[in-house]
């Protein structure tokens, strides 16, 4: 023992309790471990017999744990009482609502409280049961404490991650299969992620399985797919001259088939798709017309100038000598060498070379639109395509999905099923313990205390034949005992007879049966015992049998006499 602790003890015996108490206060108590100050009170129904309130905690009103006594006597749990005063002194409820508050006694602060050992003690030693439905652990509360709080298999615990309620033993099964929020690790590309994004997450897996269209081949990961289906033979392509309109998708290797044998409508095809485009081309005639014009008056133009230029050339050209001789008179000359020529050949044949020449360019540039128009509608198409295929990949992956779910489901179902099937069986117990029950009382409310016991035997005629019949040839009475702690007996009736009076006698018999107080009763059975026969139609004519004195050893199995 301490050297402080002798000191406070010699103190006691010399100078009496006031003392006592100001030592106690002065004395600082060595404060509660984290195991024993980290948790309130026991709860109250983890008793297995009667509460007493000397057992409460007159904080947290529940059963003590690790229980400190104020100086004003009221008794606390560690982690309560640290609670009460970490913010400062307080007054004590208990001695306020009992009304005998007492300054300073009454104040609850640090180091005015000790640890109620006996209180403990006496605490730990009460019986207990689990309080967790289903659990069917007995002992007393410091087993509890040591071996099954926090550990019972049935009792009821939040989720951490979904904070939903489960049984503790089924915290491992919620957690990989029922929890939406668990955690995940993908089978194909092994990368984490949440239960509820598994399908987002299926849509960008780049390992996720997919089947080919064309050849069926399965499992081609995601990220291969594209290649796969620029080399696989036998992939459903458009065909070349969707553009003009032909519509089939055909397998790559049956592509050089379908044009050999669809030709004639691919020419059709093709021969509405040129005249439409002529119908365009007559639509933008008026602005070519116009071009056309300009480049003739351009080059009429052109032919103005080199008659200027021919003209001027004649001019300076010198006359020519003819044949004739001098003539009296002025004679005619020949006819002068002409000095400009008529263009309207010429003209006319390099107007309609230019404008069929103009025309043979504006066909080209507007079938060169026409061509990067077309680029960009199949362009296009393919990316409807894509998105086509996306939309065909994301409905396998819900379906996939949906599937799983399913079987999630049916798991649940099932689980659910062997619930109800334990229940039922649970319920089927009770109802066996309650009809045991119920037939203890009929016993209980038929039984006398007196040594006197009448016997109505209701509807007799079917009970004799049955006895005929062989169905029921004995019937035994309630039991009834000589006083509250005497002999219990009880009679067994023949309807029919037994024995020699089979047939032709009702055969009545007097069981001394075993009794709960046989230790304290005299031995052997020596009593007088009277059997009536009460005739009900004449209540005043009664037939008797004779008293027979019995005299029957302890019974050590239900023992009669006839």
């Amino acid at each position: 023992m301490p050297v402080q602790n002798v000191k406070a003890i010699e103190v006691r015996l010399s100078t009496g309790h006031v003392c006592v108490r100001r030592i106690m206060a002065a004395q600082e108590p060595s404060p509660p471990s984290s195991l024993e100050g980290n948790k309130p009170g026991f709860p109250k129904k983890i008793l297995a017999n009667k509460l007493e309130d000397k057992h409460l905690c007159n904080s947290c009103q529940k059963i003590l744990r690790r229980p400190f006594q104020a100086q004003c006597g009221h008794r606390f749990c560690s982690y309560c009482f640290n609670k009460t005063v970490s913010s400062g002194p307080q007054k004590c409820n208990a001695c306020i609502k009992e009304d005998i508050f007492e300054d300073p006694t009454s104040i609850l602060k640090q180091g005015c409280a000790f640890p109620d050992n006996a209180a403990r003690r006496e605490v730990e030693a009460l019986a207990a049961v689990c309080p967790n439905e289903g659990c069917t652990w007995k002992g007393n509360i410091k087993e509890y404490e040591l071996n099954h709080e926090g550990k019972c298999e049935f009792m009821i615990i939040p989720c951490p991650s979904c904070k939903e309620l489960i049984r503790f033993n089924e915290q491992e099964r919620h957690n990989e299969r029922e929890c939406p929020e668990r955690t995940l690790n993908c089978k194909y590309c092994k990368e984490p992620f949440h239960f509820k994004n598994i399908k987002a997450h299926d849509e960008i897996c780049p390992k996720y399985p997919m089947i080919c269209e064309g050849c069926a081949k399965k499992k081609i990961p995601r990220e291969k797919y594209v290649d796969h289906i620029k080399f696989c033979s036998k992939f459903r392509a458009p065909c070349r001259f969707h553009v003009v309109g032909c519509d089939m998708s055909v397998e790559k290797e049956k592509i050089h088939d379908h044009e050999r044998a669809c030709s004639y409508e691919h020419l059709n095809l093709l021969l509405h798709y040129i005249m439409g485009l002529k119908v365009n081309l007559e639509a933008l005639q008026p602005q070519s017309l116009e071009l056309a014009s300009h480049k003739v008056h351009e080059l009429h133009q052109s032919l103005r100038d080199l008659e200027v230029k021919l003209g001027q050339l004649s001019a300076q050209t010198p006359p020519a000598q003819g044949a004739c001789g001098p003539a009296p008179g002025p004679a005619p000359c020949p006819a002068p060498l002409p000095t400009s020529f008529t263009p309207v050949l010429p003209s006319a044949v390099g107007a309609a070379l230019e404008l069929q020449l103009h025309g043979e360019k504006t066909k080209v540039a507007e079938l060169s639109r026409r061509c990067q128009d077309l680029e960009l509608k199949v362009g296009t198409f393919e990316n409807i395509v894509c998105v086509l295929n996306r939309e065909v990949e994301r409905s396998s992956t819900t379906l996939d999905a949906s599937n799983r779910q399913h079987r999630l489901d049916q798991d649940k179902i099932e689980s659910l099923s062997n619930k109800v099937r334990q229940l039922e069986r649970t319920v089927g117990l009770k109802d066996l313990t309650i009809a045991e029950m119920e037939g203890r009382i009929r016993e209980m409310s038929a039984a006398t205390y007196d040594g006197v016991f009448v016997w109505r035997i209701s509807d007799f005629t079917k009970k004799r034949q049955d006895a005929i019949a062989g169905r029921a040839p004995a019937m035994f009475s309630p039991a009834f005992y000589t006083s509250k702690y005497g002999y219990k007996m009880c009679l067994r009736i023949y309807l029919n007879g037994d024995g020699t009076g089979r047939g032709s006698h009702l055969s009545l018999f007097f069981v001394v049966m075993r009794g709960q107080s046989d230790a304290l009763l005299k031995w052997p059975f020596n009593q007088k015992v009277t059997l009536m026969l009460l005739d009900q139609n004449n209540c005043a004519s009664t037939s008797s049998m004779p008293s027979v004195p019995m005299s029957l050893p302890p019974p050590s199995s239900v023992r009669s006499a006839r």
